[in-house]
């Protein structure tokens, strides 16, 4: 029995409880509403008798899946992977031993979804499991294989295989690191070297809810972050291993491939064509990027659904139809099953040239899911496609559930196939006759379903892109509007065209056609970009409102009928608890060198934004704050002298931020809160933040409320993942002026 297909009985059962409810709610109900009533009753039963019957309910198992996944990364110290399997495997024998009973079936498939879940993410980091190395205080020196090389407009980017054994000054000794060099210094994927590097703290979350930027290296098998100091120097050794001979080919490939685009296009349009052609975005102008990004059509510059989806509708649509000019083949051979197969390979090539991240293989498995629906002869783009392609994904990497382009990808494709699935009627609808006709309709569909399909993706996504970037881009439908015409016939086409044509020599002949297309959609970026307000910066949506939306958006995507009513629930909801969070007035960062107060006018000023350049301009842009880490007057509520700075603190007070040791003693008596890299006297009445103390916690934020300081860390003691640091050994005596804060601190300093 599927679940979701109650038995007889059951089925029974449920229809009479809804003509009982329904009963009771014409009798109780004022006249005026009792036929309304019963019309609702009648209208909700009849749609959950659909639902439960169709098997529809099976839709909700992906959503559990992922909330399992949800639950392991909250959790604040690892789980049993023992316990967990064993968990797994006792919720889905009890569903077995259940199965004529429908409901209690129901409830424990459900419960076995979110178990596999949380399992699954313990599997995944007991599989990934490596130490993190303890970044010494003076260089090392590493040796190993370059295994990816990244170019970037403000420098090169490395992940250096280490080779195995120990390394003097090291302990753990990872085995990969990714270090920084000036921009060119990056050799060679393949390249044995020998790199004098100072290796640095992981970067975390920069202030309490912020992202973790630490756990997708640490996943990646990162172990160590930091930046080389010289030349990397070449030297000799042995064949490399086997995941690096790969990561060679494919990038001596991704270098040819963007030399032909480079020998023909010229300029930014040139950048752009490798970036979309061979995913390599080093190159293109910050100003280009500003401008997709404030246009709404960042997600073309980036591999996605939307260039896998080209790559293989272009390559199915030629080969079905070539193969279709062979009358033979055409009657007595399965082209379209053919034509699918060319398609999956295809993408799966381009996959590999276009860098193999993960977008794209989120990409690739949804399109190759589609493709194998159509070898099969099933429905090709459904939601159990949707779902299926969620759980493979997650399944291999749990960690993307957390990750911005897997929650607005898997929102804009679900909302799409949902709203197109409710239109399919509109197919039945009779068309005018001749080619005039025809014509009309095309050119009505084509326009009509770009305006629709931006739109649903552009609401589906817009409370991510508002939670995870403080951005949003109110002329996103406009822009696509104008420019996805010449992306989807002149760009992705063309650009497949040239690198079919390579192994011919006749690849200059498409790439002007795509370096046209890119004009044309630069072009349009920018108009957009300079509309009035289309740089919208907000930070309305939190956490709690973005989880209710989305149940929204799944029960409008999953429900049928009346029960689809069922969203505007979560959607009062999370209107109701939109809003800023509450937003700190001191954050000290880390090092005890970068602070920011808040001042008069309600925003940031920072001290030392440059020496945290990335936390500072996450503090910034978490409230929608468009200043920089290096513009002017971003510190200008502060008064400095050789001993160190002070600033006011909201709601009265003074901080510190002493940069000289014989200042801490003034400092402690004049200040309400001191930052400081030197110890501090013992006696030392303010409240004290040293590298020591914020080692435990991570950044600090104060919140003034109620005439109390309450402190925030934004790493509790108790919380200990295999991806976070070590914690360093608590003091033995802890003093008043250095203890470690706990999470709310009512204590006035």
């Amino acid at each position: 029995m599927a679940w979701g297909k109650p038995a007889e009985g059951a089925r029974a059962r449920a229809r009479a409880a809804v003509a009982g409810a329904r009963a009771v709610a014409i009798r109780t109900a004022p006249l005026g509403l009792s036929r309304l009533g019963a019309a609702i009753a009648a209208r909700l039963g009849a749609d959950l008798r659909a639902e439960l019957d169709s098997g529809r309910l099976v839709l909700w198992l992906p959503v559990g899946f992922a909330l399992g996944i949800l639950l392991y990364f909250g959790a604040a110290q690892e789980p049993s992977l023992f316990a967990t399997l064993l968990l797994v495997a006792a919720l889905a024998g009890g569903a077995m031993a259940l199965r004529a009973r429908p409901a209690a079936f129901r409830v424990l498939i459900a419960l076995s979804a979110v178990a596999g879940g949380f399992a699954t993410g313990t599997v995944r980091t007991a599989l990934v499991r490596h130490e993190i190395a303890e970044p010494p205080r003076t260089p090392v020196r590493l040796s190993g294989y370059v295994e990816r090389v990244e170019h970037r407009v403000s420098g090169d980017r490395i992940v250096l295989r280490l080779d195995p054994g120990p390394v003097r000054g090291l302990d753990p000794v990872p085995a990969r690191v990714r270090l920084t060099l000036r921009r060119g210094w990056a050799p060679q994927v393949g390249t044995h070297v020998s790199q004098l590097a100072q290796l640095l703290p992981p970067l975390g979350p920069a202030m309490p809810g912020a992202h973790d930027f630490g756990r997708a290296p640490w996943f990646a098998g990162i172990g160590g972050v930091g930046y080389g100091l010289g030349r990397p120097k070449p030297t000799t050794a042995g064949e490399p291993p086997f995941s690096v001979r790969v990561a060679m080919a494919v990038d001596a490939a991704r270098d040819a491939l963007a030399r032909r685009i480079r020998a023909v296009l010229g300029g930014q349009t040139a950048e752009i064509a490798v970036a979309l052609v061979a995913g390599d975005r080093s190159a293109i102008a910050p100003q280009v990027e500003e401008s997709m990004r404030v246009s709404g059509l960042t997600h073309i510059l980036s591999i996605s659904g939307l260039h896998m989806a080209l790559v293989a509708g272009t390559l199915f649509a030629g080969m079905r139809g070539a193969l279709a000019l062979v009358p033979a083949l055409a009657l007595g051979f399965p082209i379209k099953s053919a034509a699918a197969l060319v398609a999956m390979l295809g993408s799966a090539a381009y996959l590999v040239l276009s860098g193999n991240d993960v977008p794209a293989q989120r990409s690739f498995v949804m399109t190759a899911l589609v493709l194998a629906g159509i070898l099969m002869n099933r429905p090709a783009l459904t939601l159990r496609t949707v779902g299926v392609a969620a759980v493979v994904v997650l399944a291999a990497t749990p960690e993307a559930v957390l990750d911005p382009g897997t929650q607005m990808s898997f929102a804009a494709t679900l909302a799409l196939i949902a709203a197109y699935e409710r239109l399919r009627p509109l197919r039945a609808l009779p068309r005018p006759d001749g080619w005039l006709g025809h014509g009309a309709v095309w050119l009505l569909v084509l326009a009509g379903g770009t305006a629709l399909t931006s739109l649903v993706a552009g609401l589906a996504t817009a409370p991510y892109g508002i939670y995870h970037f403080q951005r949003l881009a109110p002329y996103g439908l406009l822009a696509n509007l104008a420019a996805m015409p010449a992306v989807s016939f002149l760009v992705m086409p063309f650009g497949l065209i040239g690198v079919l044509l390579i192994p011919f020599g006749w690849d200059h002949v498409a790439w002007p056609v795509m370096g046209k297309g890119i004009d044309i959609m630069v072009a349009v970026s920018d108009r957009v970009a300079a509309l009035p307000g289309a740089d919208l910066r907000a930070d309305l949506v939190s956490a709690p409102a973005l989880a209710l939306m989305s149940l929204a958006l799944l029960c409008l995507c999953l429900l049928r009928g009346l029960l689809s009513a069922a969203a505007l629930v979560p959607a009062a909801l999370a209107l109701a608890v939109s809003g800023p969070a509450p937003r700190p007035d001191v954050l000290v960062a880390p090092d005890a060198r970068t602070v920011a107060v808040r001042g008069p006018d309600g925003r940031l000023s920072i001290l030392d934004a440059r020496a945290q350049r990335l936390t500072a301009e996450q503090w910034l842009t978490r409230e929608g704050d468009r200043r920089r880490a290096a513009d002017a007057g971003l510190q200008a509520l502060f008064t400095c002298d050789p001993l160190g700075c002070t600033a006011p603190l909201p709601g009265g007070g003074t901080i510190a931020i002493s940069r000289r040791a014989e200042g801490l003693e003034a400092d402690c008596l004049e200040a309400t809160v001191v930052v400081t890299r030197d110890p501090p006297p013992r006696e030392c009445p303010a409240r004290v933040f040293t590298p020591e103390t914020l080692s435990r916690t991570g950044t600090v934020a104060l919140h003034h409320r109620d005439g109390a300081w309450h402190m925030e860390p934004t790493r509790r003691p108790a919380t200990q993942r295999p991806w976070m640091p070590r914690l360093p050994p608590e003091p033995d005596e802890p003093s008043p002026a250095t203890d470690t804060p706990s999470e709310t601190d009512a204590r006035a300093p």
